[in-house]
Protein backbone atom coordinates (compact mmCIF):
# COMPACT_ATOMS: atom_id res chain seq x y z
CA UNK A 1 0.00 0.00 0.00
CA UNK A 2 1.52 2.97 -0.97
CA UNK A 3 1.35 6.48 1.37
CA UNK A 4 -0.79 8.90 0.86
CA UNK A 5 0.46 12.38 -0.55
CA UNK A 6 0.05 14.05 2.86
CA UNK A 7 2.12 11.19 4.39
CA UNK A 8 4.63 11.54 1.74
CA UNK A 9 4.67 15.35 2.07
CA UNK A 10 5.09 14.95 5.79
CA UNK A 11 8.00 12.56 5.23
CA UNK A 12 10.08 15.79 3.11
CA UNK A 13 9.92 18.70 5.48
CA UNK A 14 13.11 17.99 7.00
CA UNK A 15 14.58 18.09 3.69
CA UNK A 16 12.84 21.17 2.63
CA UNK A 17 13.48 22.62 6.20
CA UNK A 18 16.98 21.90 5.16
CA UNK A 19 17.12 23.43 2.18
CA UNK A 20 15.33 27.11 3.02
CA UNK A 21 17.75 27.67 5.51
CA UNK A 22 19.89 27.70 3.03
CA UNK A 23 18.04 29.51 0.58
CA UNK A 24 16.99 32.06 3.39
CA UNK A 25 19.97 32.33 6.05
CA UNK A 26 17.40 32.65 8.69
CA UNK A 27 15.48 30.11 10.46
CA UNK A 28 12.38 32.12 11.21
CA UNK A 29 12.09 32.87 7.12
CA UNK A 30 13.20 29.28 6.31
CA UNK A 31 9.82 28.00 8.73
CA UNK A 32 7.51 30.97 6.83
CA UNK A 33 8.93 29.57 3.31
CA UNK A 34 8.09 25.53 3.99
CA UNK A 35 5.12 26.50 5.19
CA UNK A 36 4.44 28.70 2.21
CA UNK A 37 5.91 25.52 -0.01
CA UNK A 38 3.62 23.12 1.51
CA UNK A 39 0.37 25.21 1.40
CA UNK A 40 1.40 25.46 -2.62
CA UNK A 41 2.03 21.95 -2.81
CA UNK A 42 -1.17 20.86 -1.31
CA UNK A 43 -2.65 23.53 -3.96
CA UNK A 44 -0.92 22.44 -6.53
CA UNK A 45 -0.83 18.83 -5.58
CA UNK A 46 -2.11 17.58 -9.11
CA UNK A 47 0.93 18.76 -10.94
CA UNK A 48 2.80 16.38 -9.11
CA UNK A 49 3.27 13.26 -12.07
CA UNK A 50 5.70 10.94 -10.51
CA UNK A 51 5.31 10.42 -6.62
CA UNK A 52 8.58 8.73 -7.26
CA UNK A 53 10.37 12.28 -7.22
CA UNK A 54 8.04 14.33 -4.85
CA UNK A 55 10.99 15.56 -3.42
CA UNK A 56 12.67 16.86 -6.22
CA UNK A 57 8.86 18.30 -6.97
CA UNK A 58 8.79 20.10 -3.37
CA UNK A 59 12.08 21.52 -4.32
CA UNK A 60 11.10 22.89 -7.43
CA UNK A 61 8.14 24.26 -5.70
CA UNK A 62 10.00 25.59 -3.23
CA UNK A 63 12.40 27.43 -5.19
CA UNK A 64 9.56 28.68 -7.01
CA UNK A 65 7.87 30.13 -3.83
CA UNK A 66 11.46 31.69 -2.71
CA UNK A 67 12.27 33.53 -5.81
CA UNK A 68 8.35 34.48 -6.10
CA UNK A 69 9.00 36.03 -2.69
CA UNK A 70 11.74 37.51 -3.04
CA UNK A 71 11.08 39.51 -6.12
CA UNK A 72 8.55 41.57 -4.10
CA UNK A 73 10.77 41.37 -1.02
CA UNK A 74 11.46 44.94 0.32
CA UNK A 75 14.52 45.45 2.82
CA UNK A 76 14.08 43.89 6.34
CA UNK A 77 15.18 45.19 9.39
CA UNK A 78 16.17 42.82 11.65
CA UNK A 79 16.55 43.18 15.72
CA UNK A 80 19.80 41.81 16.83
CA UNK A 81 19.21 40.17 20.36
CA UNK A 82 22.13 40.30 22.55
CA UNK A 83 23.93 37.72 24.07
CA UNK A 84 24.22 33.89 22.96
CA UNK A 85 21.81 31.71 23.19
CA UNK A 86 22.14 28.43 25.53
CA UNK A 87 23.71 26.35 22.50
CA UNK A 88 26.05 29.38 21.78
CA UNK A 89 27.95 29.63 24.59
CA UNK A 90 31.81 29.02 24.72
CA UNK A 91 32.41 25.52 25.83
CA UNK A 92 35.03 25.02 28.47
CA UNK A 93 37.55 22.96 26.20
CA UNK A 94 38.34 26.00 23.52
CA UNK A 95 40.73 23.70 21.18
CA UNK A 96 37.73 21.32 20.93
CA UNK A 97 35.44 23.81 19.66
CA UNK A 98 37.87 25.23 17.61
CA UNK A 99 38.78 22.07 15.94
CA UNK A 100 34.82 21.15 15.24
CA UNK A 101 33.79 24.59 13.93
CA UNK A 102 36.74 24.69 12.39
CA UNK A 103 35.99 22.12 9.38
CA UNK A 104 32.48 23.35 9.35
CA UNK A 105 33.35 26.78 9.07
CA UNK A 106 36.52 26.32 6.49
CA UNK A 107 33.86 24.25 4.34
CA UNK A 108 30.76 27.13 4.64
CA UNK A 109 33.40 29.65 3.51
CA UNK A 110 34.52 28.07 0.75
CA UNK A 111 30.88 27.19 -0.16
CA UNK A 112 30.01 30.73 0.40
CA UNK A 113 32.93 31.16 -2.85
CA UNK A 114 30.82 29.54 -5.27
CA UNK A 115 28.31 30.93 -7.91
CA UNK A 116 24.14 30.34 -6.08
CA UNK A 117 23.60 27.90 -8.92
CA UNK A 118 26.68 25.61 -8.88
CA UNK A 119 26.63 25.85 -4.62
CA UNK A 120 22.59 24.61 -5.06
CA UNK A 121 23.31 21.98 -7.27
CA UNK A 122 26.23 20.59 -5.48
CA UNK A 123 24.14 20.90 -2.31
CA UNK A 124 20.78 19.27 -4.26
CA UNK A 125 23.51 16.48 -5.68
CA UNK A 126 25.15 16.11 -2.41
CA UNK A 127 23.25 16.71 0.54
CA UNK A 128 19.85 16.07 -0.46
CA UNK A 129 21.02 13.23 -2.73
CA UNK A 130 18.72 14.09 -5.83
CA UNK A 131 19.98 12.96 -9.21
CA UNK A 132 20.78 14.63 -12.10
CA UNK A 133 17.08 14.41 -13.50
CA UNK A 134 15.93 15.72 -10.54
CA UNK A 135 18.23 18.58 -9.61
CA UNK A 136 17.63 19.54 -13.48
CA UNK A 137 13.94 20.24 -12.52
CA UNK A 138 14.41 21.71 -9.65
CA UNK A 139 17.07 24.54 -11.52
CA UNK A 140 15.15 24.32 -14.54
CA UNK A 141 17.92 23.64 -16.87
CA UNK A 142 19.02 20.61 -19.22
CA UNK A 143 20.67 17.59 -17.33
CA UNK A 144 24.15 18.59 -19.13
CA UNK A 145 23.76 21.94 -17.13
CA UNK A 146 23.80 20.74 -14.02
CA UNK A 147 26.71 17.88 -14.81
CA UNK A 148 28.78 20.94 -15.94
CA UNK A 149 27.70 22.74 -13.12
CA UNK A 150 28.55 20.04 -10.33
CA UNK A 151 31.63 19.71 -11.68
CA UNK A 152 32.50 23.19 -11.80
CA UNK A 153 30.96 23.74 -8.07
CA UNK A 154 33.66 20.27 -6.93
CA UNK A 155 36.52 21.49 -8.93
CA UNK A 156 36.07 25.21 -6.99
CA UNK A 157 34.91 24.37 -3.67
CA UNK A 158 38.28 21.68 -4.17
CA UNK A 159 40.87 24.47 -4.93
CA UNK A 160 38.93 26.93 -2.30
CA UNK A 161 39.50 24.00 0.26
CA UNK A 162 43.42 22.89 -0.57
CA UNK A 163 44.50 26.91 -1.12
CA UNK A 164 43.30 28.03 2.43
CA UNK A 165 46.93 28.27 4.64
CA UNK A 166 49.00 25.44 3.20
CA UNK A 167 47.98 23.09 6.72
CA UNK A 168 44.70 22.23 5.22
CA UNK A 169 43.88 18.46 5.02
CA UNK A 170 42.35 18.83 2.40
CA UNK A 171 46.32 19.88 0.23
CA UNK A 172 46.37 15.79 0.08
CA UNK A 173 42.84 15.14 -1.46
CA UNK A 174 43.38 17.66 -4.01
CA UNK A 175 46.40 15.77 -4.70
CA UNK A 176 45.16 12.57 -4.70
CA UNK A 177 41.30 12.79 -4.92
CA UNK A 178 41.10 14.92 -8.11
CA UNK A 179 38.76 12.40 -9.59
CA UNK A 180 36.17 13.70 -6.51
CA UNK A 181 35.92 16.82 -8.92
CA UNK A 182 34.78 14.77 -11.85
CA UNK A 183 32.43 12.44 -10.34
CA UNK A 184 29.15 12.70 -12.80
CA UNK A 185 30.99 13.70 -15.98
CA UNK A 186 32.29 12.06 -18.93
CA UNK A 187 36.34 12.66 -19.34
CA UNK A 188 36.76 14.57 -22.81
Amino acid sequence: MSASFSERLLAELSSLLRVARRLTRSEADAEDLVQATVVRAIERRSDLRDREKMRGWLLQVQRTVHLNGARGLARKLEVLKGGLSESEQPSRDLEAEVAERGFADELDGALALLAPDLRDALLLREVEGLGYEEIAEVQQCPVGTVRSRLARARRTLLEALSTNDGKSSWKDAAKSGSKVCQRGTTER
